[in-house]
């Protein structure tokens, strides 16, 4: 049994190479992402269930149409969020699955 490593031990030495592999075979990143997840990821909305409730509410849509949270971002997408002050409109320009802080703005462009 000297030899055994523990499963959570594997996962990670597998999610950490297969991020290796598609990092380099992908260096423009992710082609789509749950809308949901996106606007967490990019920090639009702070949490994800949030994100979930304002697209399950109709507050978010892509390109002119309703966003389930299920629904796919791509690159290029407009999309226009309605919150109680105002609104805000922004076009996708990449999509990543983990992103810094300071990085998350870079994600998208604000359309006036």
């Amino acid at each position: 049994l000297s030899n055994y490593i523990p499963r959570k031990k594997r996962c990670q030495a597998f999610l950490k190479s297969y991020r290796q592999f598609f990092e380099k075979s992908y260096p423009q990143g992710l082609f789509f992402m749950r809308i949901d997840k996106f606007l967490k990821v990019s920090r639009i909305l702070k949490r994800r269930t949030v994100a979930q409730e304002a697209c399950t509410e109709d507050k978010v849509f892509i390109n002119g149409k309703s966003a389930k949270p299920s629904t796919a971002v791509k690159i290029g997408d407009v999309i226009e969020i309605f919150y109680t002050s105002g609104t805000l409109k922004f076009r996708v320009l990449q999509i990543r699955e983990t992103v810094k802080k300071d990085e998350a703005a870079s994600l998208y462009e604000v359309i006036v």
